[in-house]
């Protein structure tokens, strides 16, 4: 009965706080949790309690999702083979394969003596987990990480002291593994930010160009739009959610409106905002400049930057172009390794597809002034 109400009062804080569920008392809102938690204690009010809107089942939302083949391939569809033969041996390293090649004497230690249920109850956590997952063709080496405890007592098991060689690989792994994934693995993405930030920070003198075209000057003393609304598209693509925070947008715009822009593997709609975006007009610019095209709404001024890994091919957007403006290395995407292996072995450069490029979209017009 307690884990009934626990889940009710959790799914219930959960649908409300996500406005899924709205909770009034006599037809009004109320005022603070202190509010809610009075009425709740008096028994007269209770009965005055409305609730309008839906549960959200958060484990049920989660499996509809996760079934739903249209959303997977939003992410990347894997191999169901894929945890078992490429996520544990890349999170676990010689945990794993240790014991793999020792299971038959780790078996023996766990399934004699006292608490051989718990080592069961182990076993079938490890087992139900990786068959449970895998049946979801979406698979992130992330979603194993709570498999480290019960690994660790499963091998560890009846065995006060671990063999040197197995610390010496230990440690070679983990240190080897925290290079690859904190430095390499979409190490591209927080230098990127940076640039970006540099891109849409202290924008001033903002003037209209015989081409229509708008250009400013970076770096000035603060924000000086001269009038104009221009906004700026940040077009990401094949990469991890880039973090925002490091932008440092202002809380309250004023006349520059940057538009962060994660597509992750979604080709079709970015084609479609590309397709819709206004292309800017190519001519030689200082590197103290930046230049805004014109749209279809009077002084409204926007530029594009496309980020997106270089083994990507660009989409082909008509009347438009690309312009490589900064690329940042190293940048590996561990998601999409096949891709970045074709494209290296179509090149005589393959360390040129580790990195992560930023393109300015141009229109095909040219300024001849």
């Amino acid at each position: 009965m307690g884990i009934i109400t626990f889940a009710m009062f959790c799914i219930t804080a959960d649908s409300v706080y996500y406005g899924f569920l709205s909770v009034t008392l006599k037809d009004q809102d109320f005022e603070n949790a202190n509010h809610f938690i009075s009425t709740l204690l008096n028994p007269l009010s209770v009965i005055d309690i409305r609730a309008k809107g839906s549960l959200i089942v958060t484990p049920i939302n989660n499996l509809l999702y996760n079934t739903n083949m249209n959303n997977l391939q939003q992410h990347g569809i894997h191999p169901r083979y894929t945890h078992l033969t490429v996520n544990l041996p890349l999170l676990f390293g010689p945990l794993i394969v240790q014991t793999f090649f020792e299971s038959p004497s780790v078996f023996k230690r766990g399934t004699s003596g006292p608490n051989t249920r718990f080592f069961w109850l182990l076993i079938s956590i490890v087992l139900t987990s990786v068959v449970g997952l895998s049946i979801v063709p979406h698979q992130e080496a992330r979603f194993l990480c709570p498999l480290l405890l019960p690994l660790v007592l499963i091998y560890t098991w009846k065995q006060p002291r671990l063999s040197t060689s197995f610390w010496i690989t230990w440690v070679l792994f983990n240190v080897i593994t925290t290079y690859v994934f904190g430095v390499v693995h979409q190490g591209g993405v927080v230098p990127v930010m940076r640039f970006l930030n540099y891109q849409t920070s202290n924008i001033h003198g903002c003037y209209v160009l015989k081409n229509e075209d708008l250009t400013c000057g970076l770096r000035g003393e603060g924000d000086n739009f001269g009038g104009y609304n221009i906004t700026t598209n940040l077009v990401f693509y094949k990469t991890y959610m880039p973090p925002q925070h490091l932008l440092v947008k202002p809380s309250v715009e004023s006349g520059h409106r940057i538009n962060m822009l994660d597509f992750s593997s979604r080709h079709e709609d970015l084609v479609k905002e590309l397709e819709q975006s206004s292309g800017i007009v190519l001519r030689k610019i200082k590197p103290s400049e930046i230049d805004f095209a014109k749209t279809d709404v009077k002084n409204v001024y926007e530029r594009t930057l496309f980020v997106t890994p270089s083994f990507v091919d660009l989409p082909k957007i008509s009347q438009h172009r690309y312009m490589l403006i900064a690329t940042f290395s190293p940048h590996l995407s561990f998601d999409d390794m096949d891709k970045m292996i074709s494209r290296a072995e179509e090149t005589n450069s393959p360390e040129r597809q580790m990195n992560l490029n930023v393109f300015l979209l141009l229109s095909d017009k040219d300024d001849t002034l």
